[in-house]
């Protein structure tokens, strides 16, 4: 493995928790890297509601996208979870990251599988349609770190995303 993630421990638990609540679909969701280091995990929704696939609905892709450029952040790493399966990227989500690579380094993947117990959690790098695992350091359990949940709200012409913090 020639690449480390660090991330806190409470963001990993976080993962298996939503993983588990999320069952039997994907779970997913986002960490985003601020300027002074600090991490945030975005507990987001599902919009395909399935257990083969993950997509973020339209207005939490955007509300997260805009937190992300007012703030001068980074998308630091997508995760979701695979319900059968281990936790290494499918061919689906070796597309989907294929469909959406640009010039900077794509972020890294973070994968909780909960086809056994306890569930397994592993970091990769997708690039050119190739995987590349790399390893998930725990770092300190709190570590400055910051969770929330999304919420939307509304109708379908105008929904409103907040976020709600979840409990340390």
């Amino acid at each position: 493995m020639a690449d480390s993630l660090t991330l806190p421990q409470s963001f990993i638990d976080e993962m298996i928790v939503h993983a588990r609540e999320d069952t039997p679909n994907e779970c997913c969701g986002v960490v985003v890297r601020y300027p002074d280091g600090a991490l945030k995990l975005y507990r987001a929704t599902n919009a395909e509601a399935s257990p083969y696939r993950f997509a973020l609905p339209p207005a939490e892709l955007h509300y997260l996208f805009s937190a992300i450029e007012k703030q001068r952040a980074d998308l630091f790493a997508i995760y979701h979870s695979h319900t059968q399966t281990d936790a290494r990227p499918s061919l689906t989500d070796l597309r989907f990251a294929g469909m959406l690579e640009g010039p900077d380094p794509w972020p890294y993947w973070v994968l909780v599988s909960l086809s056994e117990e306890p569930p397994d959690v592993r970091a990769w790098r997708i690039q050119d349609g190739h995987e590349t695992e790399v390893r998930l350091r725990r770092g300190d359990p709190d570590a400055g770190s910051r969770r929330c949940r999304l919420e939307s709200s509304g109708g379908p012409l105008k929904v409103s995303v907040t976020e709600v913090p979840l409990s340390p």
